[in-house]
């Protein structure tokens, strides 16, 4: 009999659709495997926990006492998205009887840790027919389901550590082939795992280097949104966008610069290739 593993919970608010779903496929789960603990990943661990008692959460050691205690996690969270936090919902205390334990592992699923995004960031590759699902949570950054080409964004949000997620992105190349199918957290899916992270590493290069120089020159971020939005032909197909997908891109295009501009403050990256 199959393990039956679910990636992801989503956030606490979601939790009541998302068990709906989950009961047409199956009565029970296994395993959750949590690329890291924010809200929209991991917030609605606690409430999944008590629908299905006897699944085991994968998180990183470094994440483990945030969902055990989300206080600090809901309140950091509240500090940095405001009301956009309660949308997602309050996430409830996960117990430890619920986790797995630092250094247990699932048989046939492959971790990596990869920081950048966060520093409790880890990534899962696990085989599926006569291939491997890479879940990279938000290594490779974010993309827009029904895009015409290729649409991805860099995830660097304020406490990003650049040479965390460039090394990180290295790791993936090493570790993954050609034909490995890279899962987003958002959204979808993409074969050929490596050229994606290959072209994701392209890109959150052009980001560190033009936002370095820009912000050196003292440019304002919205006139490097519209920089970006010019010369990285991963972004081309933002003018297709409906308005509000639009708006909500830009949004975190802004907060991904401004963790770029944090990490510059914090320490003088170098860029390499």
């Amino acid at each position: 009999m199959g393990r039956r593993i679910l990636v992801e919970t989503g956030p606490a608010g979601t939790i009541c659709d998302l068990a709906a779903e989950l009961s047409k496929l199956t009565d029970n789960l296994d395993y959750i495997l949590l690329s890291h603990i924010h809200l929209d990943h991991a917030g609605g661990l606690g409430q999944l926990a008590e629908i299905y008692p006897a699944a085991k959460a994968l998180v990183s050691p470094r994440g483990r006492k945030h969902l055990i205690s989300p206080e600090k996690l809901w309140s950091a969270t509240i500090s940095t998205l405001g009301e956009y936090a309660r949308i997602y919902g309050e996430p409830l205390p996960v117990s430890p009887d619920n986790l797995l334990g630092e250094g247990e592992n699932i048989e046939g699923v492959e971790v990596f840790e990869t920081p950048g995004h966060a520093p409790h960031h880890i990534t899962f590759r696990i085989p599926f027919r006569s291939k491997y699902l890479l879940f990279a949570g938000e290594a490779v950054g974010v993309t827009v389901p029904g895009a015409e080409g290729l649409y991805l964004r860099p995830t660097t949000p304020p406490r990003f550590d650049a040479e965390a997620a460039l090394a990180s992105l290295d790791l993936l190349l090493k570790v993954s082939q050609e034909d490995d199918i890279l899962c987003y957290a958002h959204f979808g899916s993409d074969a050929g795992a490596r050229r994606i992270i290959r072209k994701a590493k392209e890109q959150l290069l052009l980001w560190m280097s033009n936002v370095s120089e820009w912000h050196k020159n003292g440019m304002e971020k919205e006139r490097m949104i519209e920089n970006l939005l010019t010369i990285d032909p991963l972004l081309a197909d933002f003018s297709k966008f409906p308005e509000r997908i639009q708006n909500r891109e830009l949004n975190f295009i802004d907060n991904s610069i401004q963790g770029i501009i944090d990490a510059i403050r914090n320490s003088e990256f170098g860029i390499r290739n």
